[in-house]
């Protein structure tokens, strides 16, 4: 320190001293303007200030080095030697500019600070140069240790300063020159510290040596040419500036005529911005100049954002909550000085309208559920989580029973009133955590997340059923309505949307099929049992194209006397392998497919077509009873149907008996009773099949016009022992009786059966008169009678056996 200070204040002149010191300032303040002059420019004009800018930064640290060894008072006769002086003014210019040259032009932090470093090279190397080329009588003594630390130590604040002095914010900016006027001071300092002066009279100065007082002038005159560019670089930066202002009014103004909001930025900070960011942010244009961008958008790195690319963003209001946006930066040149714009679409409404379509796409719009767009998302994206983490997960399907008959009661309004209803109860019942779809129609769907366990999942499902099933309110009217349902839980192997679909509807089908009302969880008998019913249908329309139906027929007989008065035709199907079969084992699948129409219109004719020979073979009065599928029934043109078979077989109306079940009149209601009442102006006949075994109410018998009850098999076969058996059929019987409608008893098999009910109803059907027989056998039976023309003939004993 004594050294330090011997050194500055005795062997140095302080006011040379001090005017090296105001030499560097204000030759780094020179090229530093000039320089930022130069990066306004362009073309040729450019080139030649950032020349300038280099030549002055050498002369600085050449001159400011010169003055500070002018200032030296080493006690001995000393000077320069012009040479190397000259070529350490050389090496500066060249060193200093090439360390700039690294630096222009450059983003990269990294670039900038490698570029101080080369121009701190480039001082050094004229600090050593410079002194080498000052001579004295005596010799030179160096403590490189001084030399290396202060070289060392002064490198780094080169860089520093490179990097302060191209930096956007004002406040780094401003100590780029303090911090290159420190690095030079330590250089120059430490350099006249290390050094060591030794007299030797026995030495003499070069003949060519400059003294001091010759090239004070010459440093003198670069000096005053460093204040002159300093001056030059105030006026051009105080023009700049001023210029800056000018077009930065103007397009502020441009940009509050634009709806976008717009900020203009030097940097990171805001210089000025337009009604529209003021009107998004909530703040005035006076509170948001000033502010940094980043309180504006938090998170938002301004140097990583890629220039002319729009990128969604938050923004900062002064209420609170956050705008999104869509920003988008660009550089532009105001006054040769690049300044950031950036602007901010507000995204509000387009966000809010996109939630709107995506709730429009994914909501039903009948009941608000989720529709089945949403409902193959989610099931997708359980599949997926299943595949990956194994996270379970169920699927239930639900139909409505009965809601058809809804619709027909109430019109389209009522019924979806109903899927309203419905659908808030589910809503209720599932909570948030699960998802409820409407599939379409009455279909509804349940993706129950996070177990796979069936009796959890069953639990959901009964609770889902029963707030199906409470009382719905239609206006002054009450509707009754249940729900079946499909259960699938997630397997341990993968299956797919589709697989789980067709597993839970298989459940769904047995569920309505067995009862209704039910949930059914999946089992593998189920496919088995669907992939035979696909089996026999593909068989069934093979049997239909190639005519392998047949009608069999049955005797009805009166029990006074045992003669034959009609027949049921039913339907046989004869198999290529398996022989006759009877219709337990095809009917069901008959009846759920497309075939369903054409067979039964065929059943129709063929058996008014046999009717007709019968009765011309002598039987005048028989009677034939055709069983009705439920599409028939369904059928706007069942009458005319029925008809056209009539026509073109010639049998009376009154000779034919159309046979319905009570579970068929359940659907359609209406427009069944319509058909049975325009049927029975024809004079045909309606029996009830199967009466007392279905789900229909007694107020049918008045609803519809029916002609005879048939009692079912079940009542029949204990009717001898079975008091139960007795009572009911004894009550039927007085109901028809009372309701004026004929009787027929089914399944007769014993004659201990037949005369029980002798007493009780006019006719009978079962094996003890014959067994379904084809149209020869029947005729065959019935043959010995044919003689009796006009007359209802009896069955004969023989021909009981036969059957």
């Amino acid at each position: 320190m004594n050294v330090l200070l011997t050194c500055l204040g005795v062997l140095n002149d302080p006011k040379l001293l001090t005017l090296a010191a105001l030499v560097c300032l204000i030759g780094v303040y020179g090229s530093f303007s000039v320089a930022r002059h130069a990066g306004r420019r362009d073309g040729a004009a450019r080139r030649q200030w950032a020349i300038l800018s280099l030549v002055t930064a050498g002369c600085t640290a050449w001159a400011t080095h010169m003055v500070a060894l002018l200032a030296f008072r080493p006690g001995m006769e000393a000077g320069f030697e012009p040479v190397t002086t000259a070529l350490s003014l050389l090496l500066a210019i060249v060193g200093i500019g090439a360390g700039l040259m690294l630096t222009l032009g450059r983003r990269e932090r990294w670039r900038r600070f490698v570029g101080g470093v080369v121009i701190g090279l480039g001082v050094a190397v004229l600090h050593y140069v410079g002194q080498a080329a000052y001579v004295v009588r005596g010799h030179v003594h160096w403590d490189l240790a001084i030399v290396w630390t202060t070289i060392l130590a002064s490198l780094p604040l080169f860089g520093l300063a490179t990097l302060a002095s191209v930096e956007r914010t004002r406040w780094i900016n401003l100590t780029g020159a303090p911090l290159l006027v420190l690095a030079i001071g330590i250089l120059h300092i430490g350099g006249m510290v290390a050094m060591t002066l030794e007299f030797d009279p026995r030495v003499q100065l070069p003949a060519w040596t400059v003294p001091p007082e010759l090239l004070a002038p010459l440093v003198a005159t670069m000096s005053s040419g460093l204040v002159v560019i300093a001056v030059i670089g105030l006026r051009l930066t105080i023009a700049a500036k001023a210029k800056l202002r000018y077009e930065r009014r103007r397009l502020g103004e441009l940009a509050n005529l634009g709806l976008e909001g717009l900020a203009i930025c030097e940097g990171s900070r805001i210089v000025t911005a337009n009604d529209s960011l003021a009107r998004l942010t909530g703040l005035s244009r006076d509170d948001l100049a000033g502010r940094e961008l980043s309180q504006l958008l938090p998170g938002l790195d301004l140097a990583a954002l890629p220039e002319r690319e729009e990128i969604d963003a938050r923004l900062a209001t002064r209420l609170g909550p956050f705008v999104p946006v869509r920003v988008l930066r660009s550089d532009v040149r105001l006054a040769g000085s690049l300044q950031t714009v950036i602007a901010f679409r507000d995204q509000s409404e387009r966000l809010s309208a996109e939630e709107r379509i995506r709730t429009l796409a994914y909501t039903d719009t009948l009941t608000g559920l989720s529709n089945r767009a949403r409902f193959q998302e989610a099931i997708a994206t359980c599949i997926e989580e299943h595949g990956k983490a194994r996270t379970p997960f169920s699927l239930m399907l639900f139909d409505l029973d009965g809601f058809k008959d809804v619709n027909d009661a109430f019109g389209h309004a009522g019924g979806d009133e109903v899927l309203r209803v419905v659908a808030r109860r589910m809503r209720e019942v599932v909570g948030a955590d699960h998802l409820v779809a409407r599939l379409g129609g009455d279909e509804f769907a349940v993706v129950v997340r996070g177990t796979a366990d069936p009796i959890e999942v069953s639990r959901l499902g009964e609770r889902l059923i029963e707030a199906t099933e409470l009382p719905i309110a239609l206006g002054d009217e009450i509707v009754h309505l249940s729900a079946s349902g499909g259960l699938m839980p997630s397997q341990l192997q993968a299956m797919s949307a589709d697989e789980l679909m067709l597993a839970a509807d298989l459940a769904l089908f047995d569920a309505k099929a067995n009862g209704r009302a039910r949930l059914r969880l999946f089992t593998p008998e189920l496919r088995k049992a669907a992939k035979d019913r696909l089996s026999v249908a593909e068989d069934l329309r093979e049997a239909w194209e190639e005519r392998n139906f047949e009608l069999y027929y049955q005797p009805q007989v009166r029990l006074a006397d045992d003669r034959v008065v009609g027949a049921e035709a039913l339907i046989r199907w004869n198999h290529a392998y398996l022989g006759v079969l009877s219709p337990a084992s095809f009917l069901p699948v008959l009846e759920a497919g497309p075939l369903t129409l054409p067979v039964g219109d065929w059943i129709l004719s063929k058996a008014c077509q046999d009717a007709v020979a019968i009765r011309r073979a002598g039987h005048g009065d028989f009677r034939i009873g055709v069983n009705l599928f439920a599409a028939q029934l369904r059928a706007p043109d069942l009458v005319e149907r029925v008809e056209e078979a009539l026509r073109a077989s010639g049998l009376p109306a009154e000779a034919l008996e159309l046979e319905i079940t009570e579970n068929t009149v359940l659907r359609n209601e209406r427009t069944i009773a319509n058909h049975l009442a325009r049927l029975r102006r024809m004079n045909v006949g309606i029996a009830f099949d199967d009466f007392g075994t279905g789900y229909a109410s007694l107020t049918f018998l008045k609803q519809l016009d029916i002609t005879r009850l048939k009692i079912d098999r079940s009542f029949v076969r204990d009717i001898t022992i079975d008091g139960k058996d007795q009572g009911i059929v004894d009550a039927v019987v007085r109901m028809a009786r009372g309701c004026d409608l004929d009787v027929i008893a089914e399944g007769i098999e014993t004659q201990a059966q037949a005369d029980y009910l002798r007493d009780r109803m006019s006719e009978g059907q079962g094996y003890l008169f014959g067994k379904p027989m084809p149209l020869a056998r029947f005729r065959e039976a019935i043959a010995p009678t044919d003689q009796r023309l006009g007359a209802s003939p009896s069955f004969p004993s023989d021909a009981r056996r036969r059957a």
